[in-house]
């Protein structure tokens, strides 16, 4: 497994990198809302189905957290249990810097460390070189019909089951966009190795830490990273590149849909792209040698 251990070497990127990625969500809860009985996030007028980036990180944090412990992970918990920023800062010495040596999310993400010593309150704030934006559905999306569940464990004094909801989507084809800098990457120290964590993982992640009961049911189909022939390019959100048709008024999986990549892989040309696709994409991958320098993830060990 590529450098989850911090490297001996920091080996600084030299480029800043575009991120498209495109997962499914079948029958499941892709990410609820505590604020609305935990639906499924939507935006009503348009049925477009809505995951913020916090859920995505959280399933790369946690697929860290299990093959390498929480010290590695800053946003995680301490002997399994939710602690304060100031409490998880003692795992690390309370210095700052050994937080970065330590967490590769901390390096990617960036992270708010608080002061030790300071006046209560005061941190220190890392801006992360890679931001993910909220994921939308390239489709209109339907809430299953079936909404509530039942449990044989009776509810206070009653004697009788309880009964609950239970929000779900049919199906949802989910893309995010992100982006990496290279040069904020300076300050937290990531390396062109925790690029390749993220790179490697991420798809793994998916499939792994969706295994939960409202979760079951996450498949990646498209993982793409970018690096532009310039340096300091950025071309923009990339989902805008990906044209969609719906060949059905309810959709209910990828053969519903007609996805369009031509104007995405025309874009391409010159650029090294790091990219796996599932065998239902295959195709896009395909195209995208035609035109880049591809590698295909994940990374060798």
């Amino acid at each position: 497994m590529i450098g989850l251990d911090p490297p001996t070497k920091n080996n600084p990127p030299t480029k800043n990198s575009e991120i498209l990625l495109i997962y499914e969500v079948k029958m499941a809860n892709p990410n609820g809302d505590p604020d609305d009985e935990n639906r499924p996030r939507m935006d009503p007028k348009t049925r477009t189905n809505i995951v913020t980036d916090v859920r995505v990180k959280r399933f790369f944090r946690d697929l860290l957290i299990s093959r390498q412990g929480e010290d590695k992970v800053w946003v995680s918990k301490v002997d399994g249990k939710n602690v304060d920023a100031t409490t998880k800062l003692e795992k690390y010495g309370g210095n700052p810097e050994d937080v970065l040596n330590s967490c590769v999310d901390a390096r990617l993400f960036g992270a708010t460390i608080p002061k030790k010593g300071e006046k209560k309150g005061e941190s220190i704030s890392f801006t992360g070189p890679l931001q993910l934006s909220w994921g939308y559905s390239l489709h209109r999306v339907d809430l299953m019909d079936t909404r509530s569940i039942t449990s044989i464990f009776s509810g206070r004094d009653t004697g009788a089951g309880n009964i609950g909801k239970d929000y779900r989507v049919y199906y949802s084809l989910l893309a995010f966009y992100g982006a990496f800098s290279y040069r904020r990457a300076q300050r937290t120290k990531a390396s062109v190795e925790d690029l390749k964590i993220f790179d490697n993982l991420i798809w793994e992640a998916i499939l792994s830490e969706s295994v939960t009961r409202s979760k079951i049911g996450h498949y990646p189909h498209l993982y793409m990273r970018v690096e532009w022939p310039e340096a300091d390019r950025f071309e923009g959100d990339l989902r805008r590149f990906v044209k969609v048709k719906e060949r059905k008024e309810a959709v209910r999986g990828l053969e519903d849909l007609e996805l369009d990549f031509s104007a995405l892989i025309a874009k391409l040309k010159q650029a090294t792209v790091y990219s796996r696709c599932s065998q239902e994409m295959s195709k896009v991958c395909e195209e995208m040698r035609k035109v880049a320098n591809v590698v295909n993830l994940p990374h060798p060990a």
